[in-house]
This record gives C-alpha cells, sequence and structure tokens, in this order.
C-alpha cells in the first residue's frame, strides 16, 4: 500500500492556497507540481513517509529545483559530510551550473544547507528500505525525476561519511517496470560478459511487486566524479569492446531493423500526422535503397549520453542500460552522444545535422554511412518518443522533441535524395 498521500504532503499554510505560491526566483512551487507528488507516492511505496512538518522519527530535506522545473532534489539537511555528498545527484554539464554546483557542495561542507534551500520536507521511514539494499548505506537523497511517461524517482544511497554507496530507481509505472526488469536483466548480462574497458553497475536489489518496482544497484562514484562532455578515446573503446563481445548474439541486418520499424510505425500510423507518416516513408524507402550501411554490430546501450557515464580511473564507468537492446542501426550509442554534446552548444536541426554529419566522417565514416546511420538515428529516436505517448483514440500524437527531430529529418533526408 501506498503510505504518503498527497494530501497529507500538501498541508494548508497561512496566506493564501499553497498551490498557489511561488518558488524561489519565481519558478512554480514543489507543492503544486505533479512530479514532485508522483515521486512523494513512490517514495511512500517503499516505506517512506513525507510531509511538510516534522513529524515522528522525520529528517529535514531541503528542496532543490531542476534548471527546468518539474524536476527536484531532496537533500539531507544533516550531517554535513551527507549534504554535500548528497549534490552528486545534480550533474550539471555546462560550465556555469558546475561552478555553482561546486560553491554549493563547499557551502554544505561549511553547514549552510539551511540558508541554501530555505524550501523544506521532512521525510522518515528510510532506514528499513536502505537495510535492504545491503550496501552499508545510512542516508539517502532523492531526484524526482524528469517528467514524461518513463518519469521515476531516483535514490542516491550513502554513508555516514556522505561516500556514495549505490542509486536506487524506483517506480509505480508499469511501463516504467518492464524497462527495469529489463535494466536488470542487462547489467547480470554485462556482468557475465566482464568488459575490461567499462565499469558496470551491480545488481544489490531487484523487486518487483504489483504496484511498485525497485532496482537498486552498487557503484564506484565518488562525490568528485565528472562526465565526461565531449567524446573522448574511453567513449570509442566501450562502444567498440561491446559491439565486439556481443556480436554474435546481437548484431542485426539492416533488413530486420527496417522490418522492426516499419512494424512499429504501423501500430501507431493513426496516431501520427500525415507529415510524419509522410517522412517515416521516405525515410524507410531512402535506408531500404543501402541497407548494409545501417546494419547493427552488436548490442547498444540505447541512452549513451555524457551524463549517463564518467571516468574512473583508466575506464569508462556506464549506468542506466533500461533501454539496451539490438533494435538500434550501426552507431546509434556514438550519434547519441554526439547529438547530445552538440545540443549543449545550442546547435539549431540544420547545423546539428552538418555537425554530426562532419564528425562521422572524421570519425572514418563516408559520407554515405554519415548520412543514412543520422537518418536511422532520428527515425529510431522520433519513434520512441511517439511510442512513449498515450494513444487516444482520434488523437495524434506530440511529444516535445518532435519539431526538432522533423527539421533535422527533413534536412538529412534532402540531402540523401541529392546525392
Amino acid at each position: 500500500m501506498i503510505d504518503a498521500k498527497v494530501s497529507g504532503l500538501v498541508e494548508p499554510a497561512a496566506g493564501g492556497p499553497v498551490g498557489s505560491r511561488r518558488g524561489l526566483r519565481g519558478r512554480p512551487n514543489f507543492f503544486s507540481d505533479t512530479c514532485f507528488h508522483a515521486a512523494v507516492q513512490e517514495m511512500g511505496a517503499i516505506g517512506l513517509r513525507v510531509r511538510l512538518q516534522p513529524h515522528p522519527g522525520s529528517e529535514p530535506y531541503g528542496v532543490l529545483s531542476g534548471r527546468t522545473g518539474s524536476r527536484f532534489f531532496l537533500i539531507p539537511a544533516r550531517p554535513r559530510a551527507v549534504s554535500a555528498g548528497s549534490l552528486a545527484l545534480v550533474q550539471p554539464v555546462r560550465f556555469a551550473p558546475r561552478a555553482a554546483k561546486g560553491l554549493a557542495t563547499a557551502a554544505a561542507r561549511l553547514g549552510l544547507t539551511g540558508f541554501l534551500l530555505p524550501r523544506k520536507v521532512h521525510i522518515s521511514g528510510s532506514r528499513a528500505f536502505l537495510r535492504k539494499t545491503d550496501c552499508g548505506a545510512g542516508h539517502s537523497a532523492f531526484l524526482t525525476g524528469t517528467p514524461g511517461p518513463h518519469r521515476k524517482l531516483s535514490v542516491q544511497l550513502m554513508d555516514g561519511a556522505g561516500r556514495i554507496k549505490g542509486y536506487a530507481k524506483v517506480s509505480l509505472a508499469p511501463a516504467v517496470h518492464l524497462l527495469l526488469a529489463h535494466e536488470a536483466d542487462m547489467l547480470r548480462l554485462l556482468g557475465a560478459i566482464n568488459l575490461s574497458s567499462a565499469l558496470i553497475p551491480r545488481v544489490l536489489l531487484n523487486e518487483m511487486r504489483t504496484d511498485v518496482a525497485v532496482l537498486a544497484t552498487d557503484t564506484v562514484r565518488t562525490t568528485d566524479a565528472r562526465c565526461l562532455v565531449d567524446l573522448h578515446p574511453l567513449h570509442l573503446d566501450v562502444l567498440e569492446e561491446l559491439a565486439t563481445r556481443t556480436a554474435s548474439e546481437w548484431a542485426r541486418s539492416g533488413e530486420s531493423l527496417l522490418v522492426d520499424w516499419a512494424s512499429q510505425i504501423q501500430r501507431i500510423a493513426s496516431h501520427l500526422s500525415l507529415p510524419w507518416r509522410q517522412r517515416f516513408d521516405r525515410a524507410l524507402k531512402v535506408l531500404a535503397a543501402e541497407p548494409q550501411l545501417i546494419a547493427s554490430r552488436g548490442l547498444a546501450h540505447g541512452d549513451f549520453t555524457p551524463v549517463n557515464s564518467f571516468r574512473q580511473g583508466g575506464r569508462l564507468c556506464v549506468f542506466d542500460w533500461e533501454y539496451a537492446g539490438d533494435g538500434y542501426p550501426a552507431d546509434y550509442d556514438l550519434i547519441c552522444f554526439l547529438d547530445a554534446v552538440a545540443r549543449l552548444h545550442g546547435a539549431r536541426p540544420v547545423a546539428l545535422a552538418n555537425i554530426l554529419e562532419r564528425r562521422l566522417q572524421g570519425l572514418g565514416r563516408s559520407l554515405a554511412e554519415a548520412n543514412r546511420r543520422l537518418i536511422a538515428f532520428f527515425c529510431v529516436y522520433a519513434l520512441r518518443g511517439a511510442s512513449r505517448q498515450p494513444l487516444l483514440a482520434g488523437q495524434v500524437v506530440d511529444w516535445s522533441s518532435a519539431d526538432h527531430e522533423a527539421r533535422i529529418l527533413d534536412s538529412l533526408l534532402d540531402r540523401a535524395c541529392a546525392s
């Protein structure tokens, strides 16, 4: 049963309804945010109780808003080392936010968490959950998750010195239950392969009940670990070894990938706008002319971005394997990484297509390979975005990046036809 009730969290406050209050810097307050309340329900499902006011056994947590809102970090106010260690949950990739995080971490070590994070909730009941993970953690910090159909609660598990012992994901959504079960399977498979170029988390707890799914893993992450914000030889080493070691079971022909994608498009065709149906049809015809250019070499991570890996000594620690599989075209993970880096620099769609084509050519791909693999990448990416949306009778699906992907695909398809 879910113990945390939304009505228990949103307690009346003087000066008007809680939902009408605004947070720091004019951001909407977390009290009225639906993603925050969904995360509270997930915390309740694993035995935690979240309230605005202190209650028996509770500890105070500061609430930090993400840059875009609807994404909140719950940082324990004490002890100081744990407060500072909790900020490892915040993973900025731009210079200014990184500098701000460094200052916030230093302030937390000085005991200034209350000043930095005046908005608070009080949480109790975490000890029993931490014991189940069996990783030596006695404290936790929380991230409410990125809004969307696959949003989930993330928990950073720490000891009393603020050292990170592991991470957990918690969800009440059946679609996410499947992803977490899949990730657990992938982690076990990768553990058996024992990649020499990568460090892969080990499953600590994989609990699937009717109402809630929990996946906890260990980590080698330290509080000062940073993700690499541009392509590094370590990334290439991991992708090469992953493809080589999994080729015998996971490599796919271009023809078989195109059959799968055509089937996926057919399933949602009645919910796609006419321009998107035409765009997918055009892309599949272009790719079908030379399917060998997109044949995959092996297992793909599926979300290989700067924030899903970090350097640990001479190896790369790679996590978040919930989208891993064989349904991806050649160079999908490489393009995923390059695309994320280019977007960090604010590249617009047509310019982004140019940048990615040039970078792939610089890595030894021919112009035709670069173009077709980019077309395949953005088709798969768009299909994933569309398929995540509720398919309601008579309604056309839309997703946050649809316009961006449409313009990139149109540019790439025009080039393919002109060459």
